[in-house]
């Protein structure tokens, strides 16, 4: 059987970019749309701490898209961490991820990190030896808690630290 070789551009992801990459991330069972992904976009494309890359073949078609953030926190050196990266059930297997990970690896160089994390839902086999194959090690295992709350009416801008 003979080995698929794609042409594949790395590039920073553009609100045109939108549609495409709700539509790869609802195979994975999240919950979006064109809108809420453009939102969302728009909400990281001018902070500096947030990169979100795509991988397109020739004609421009999105394949897969990687989303990665600084974490400057109290208890660790800063660190990257890949918090979104989804490949189309169809070009799995074929390089999309590991370019796409190698473009945040190139990122995170140039932020001056030294340390690339990613997180993988346990049930997600798939996701575990793909990270494993490219070198990551299970760092720790932690469950994770949330609250949701509803926003105050007029938030009035954000919360100011008082000495």
């Amino acid at each position: 059987m003979a080995t698929q070789t794609l042409t594949l551009e790395t590039r920073r992801a553009s609100l045109s970019d939108a549609s495409s990459m709700s539509r790869l991330s609802m195979q994975l069972g999240y919950d979006s749309t064109e809108l809420t992904m453009r939102q969302r976009m728009i909400r990281v494309r001018d902070d500096v701490a947030h990169a979100v890359f795509v991988a397109a073949l020739e004609g421009d078609e999105v394949v897969g898209w990687v989303h990665v953030t600084l974490r400057n926190t109290l208890w660790s050196e800063p660190f990257a961490e890949i918090v979104g990266l989804v490949v189309d059930t169809n070009h799995r297997r074929l390089g999309v991820g590991r370019a796409l990970v190698e473009r945040v690896v190139a990122w995170s160089e140039a932020m001056h990190v030294q340390d690339l994390r990613a997180r993988a839902q346990e049930h997600r086999e798939d996701a575990l030896a793909f990270y494993e194959g490219l070198g990551f090690e299970l760092y720790k295992e932690q469950q994770v808690y949330r609250r949701v709350f509803e926003p105050a009416a007029d938030p009035g801008g954000m919360p100011t630290l008082v000495d």
